[in-house]
């Protein structure tokens, strides 16, 4: 004998709705939020999603397009700012990590929001690019900097971690996030996420850790 209007609500056209469901779904929402605000910033983009493609300008204003890889498997995007003091911070760390990617046919591009200038000479070997109307930022979600993204030619859609490269026809996010832990946060233990990504990239098609927590300089940075 239960009412068949309990735990439900009225709509403007007099039909009775579940309440409990939309309840639920505000309940998460706030939860979600809640972490995210406790716990850091996520990426905003999913990993195993296809890589958007980019228009960007190299170091003598030439076009780079993400077609233009054709003999690179895995590409490192990183989105910096050149006076961001955390960016500084993880260049080295960064550049470490270049027998590991080169391994797996891959290469590193520097992305900025701002025209390349002469104090980024450090980065003379590497390909450089001006991201002009910050579309690959927006793009790629990015909200903090540094952000790493690692892509991989890819076929297979599902399930979203898998990076295989058996037809090489598109780019899959296989990594989205920081270098490593927070070194301000005592709390964080230290992990070298985006290693153990392209460790996990060179001996399968997986990575355990595909997103990470991202620390830093908030995007738009202003000095």
């Amino acid at each position: 004998n239960k009412n068949p209007h309990e735990g439900s609500g009225p709509t403007p056209r007099g039909r009775w709705v579940p309440v409990l469901p939309v309840a639920k779904r505000w309940w998460m929402l706030a939860c979600t939020m809640l972490c995210s605000a406790a716990f850091g910033q996520l990426p905003a983009h999913q990993w195993g999603e296809q890589a958007p493609n980019f228009l960007l300008k190299d170091q003598v204003d030439q076009n780079i397009r993400l077609h233009q890889f054709k003999d690179a498997q895995v590409l490192v995007l990183v989105f910096g700012h050149y006076a961001c003091p955390a960016h500084h911070l993880y260049q080295p760390k960064i550049k470490a990590l270049e027998p590991l990617w080169k391994r797996l046919q891959g290469e590193a591009v520097w992305i900025f929001p701002h025209s390349l200038n002469p104090s980024m000479r450090p980065y003379a070997k590497a390909i450089l690019a001006h991201d002009v109307r910050g579309e690959t930022f927006a793009a790629y979600g990015i909200r903090k900097i540094p952000h790493i993204v690692v892509i991989k030619k890819s076929a297979a859609p599902h399930p979203k971690r898998r990076c295989s490269t058996k037809h090489r026809s598109t780019w899959k996010i296989c990594y989205s996030g920081a270098v490593d832990a927070d070194p301000e946060n005592l709390a964080s233990p230290m992990r070298a996420d985006l290693a153990e990504a392209l460790r996990d990239l060179e001996f399968s098609d997986y990575v355990r850790i595909p997103k990470t927590n991202l620390h830093g300089c908030p995007y738009p940075y202003t000095p």
